[in-house]
């Protein structure tokens, strides 16, 4: 298993070294640099052309089989440090989008590859067969007990249904749990989830070079990964691909906030915002901290609950920081004037649906202001 993977003089990828995990799930966004990263990796294990560049260096250390680490390199161009090809490299598939879904991928390696030769058999219908083809063979590498193998996919969730997607991220995961490491690039949140965030790389572009973003290694608690897989479905896992998220404690926040949005002249998804209810105040720090470690910048909205212990407020603070957290005292039904008797998501609907911006409370003025500030090109 590729363990560490540092590539330099790729071209549109500034140099970065990365931790590999048995799964690795690279998100950014566009230009950034993902489908070079895979190109690179494919070509240091020898099952992909070299990337542009001229003067391209790829090196890993190996997990081998024995159990002990070793080093394999290659490289291109002027560079002083001789080349080297990767004799003994660990059997690897690479499945780019536009070749695998127009018949022009090189299927001679790979379990996979090898698999997905079989059932095309030589011919692709259409894009959509091609990509069912894909989940087959997948399925057919987890029931004939292929192992120690990489498997590398550009986009796997390209031309697939919702749940023929979900159906491959977990073909994949069982892949991996076999003895396999899985590397893919994707903008799909079917393939990625709070539960294991830590699978999640995040490459970004910043005017000093390129940032690989992920979360802390600490790992969850039971109780941790049980509130979040309760709380957080594939809906919720869009947050991994917006340029900015509310996180809000329940679901009239969810439902009233995009109005609120849109009575001040906004539209979320246009702007790349996404807005997600937690499933309660105690499960913000914990969401939050996800996102800052990804550099995924947030706003908080929540409650003050007066007279609750106000440590879980201080939490939250630390978690995103005071200047991005709104505060809504004591609560979404008093500074919104919703009765507390009332059916709350319709008094919510009543109360934003046909909004003007002087409807618009303070508090919520500034989420607004604050998450459109994030967005904006010079955005913080």
């Amino acid at each position: 298993m590729l363990r560490r993977v540092t590539v330099a003089g790729a071209r549109g990828l500034a140099p970065l070294e990365l931790e590999l995990g048995a799964v690795t799930a690279l998100i950014g966004p566009r230009g950034s640099g993902k489908s070079q990263l895979l190109a690179s990796i494919a070509w240091l294990t020898g099952v992909g052309s070299a990337p542009g560049g001229d003067q391209v260096s790829v090196s890993a250390e190996l997990n081998t089989a024995a159990g002990s680490i070793r080093s394999i390199r290659r490289s291109i161009g002027r560079s002083t440090e001789p080349k080297a090809d990767p004799v003994g490299h660990p059997t690897a598939s690479f499945l780019r989008a536009k070749d695998r879904l127009t018949g022009s991928q090189d299927l001679e390696d790979g379990s996979v590859n090898q698999a997905l030769a079989v059932r095309l058999n030589g011919h692709i219908t259409s894009d959509a067969a091609a990509a069912e083809a894909l989940v087959g063979a997948v399925e057919d590498c987890c029931t004939g007990e292929v192992g120690g193998e990489l498997v590398l996919i550009e986009e796997p969730e390209l031309m697939l249904s919702p749940q023929a997607q979900r159906h491959l991220a977990n073909l994949l995961r069982m892949l991996a749990e076999s003895g396999n490491q899985v590397v893919y690039t994707t903008r799909s949140p079917a393939f990625v989830d709070a539960v294991h965030a830590e699978e999640i790389v995040r490459l970004d572009l910043q005017p000093s070079g390129a940032v690989v973003r992920r979360t802390e290694s600490k790992p969850l608690t039971d109780v941790q990964r049980l509130r979040l897989a309760a709380e957080f479905d594939h809906e919720r896992s869009e947050m991994f691909f917006a340029r900015c998220v509310i996180l809000a404690e329940g679901r009239t926040e969810r439902f009233a906030l995009p109005l609120v949005f849109r009575a001040l002249g906004h539209d979320l998804d246009a702007e790349g915002i996404s807005m997600v209810e937690v499933g309660g105040k105690a499960n913000l720090p914990l969401v939050a901290g996800v996102l800052r470690d990804l550099g995924i910048p947030c706003v908080v909205v929540h409650d003050t609950d007066r007279g609750r212990d106000p440590r879980l407020d201080a939490t939250i603070e630390a978690a995103v920081g005071a200047e991005r957290v709104v505060r809504l005292d004591p609560d979404f039904e008093a500074v919104t004037g919703i009765r507390r008797r009332d059916d709350k998501v319709l008094a919510a609907w009543r109360r934003f649906s046909g909004a003007t911006p002087a409807d618009v409370p303070a508090p919520l003025r500034r989420m607004v202001d604050l998450a459109v500030a994030l967005v904006a090109p010079d955005g913080g």
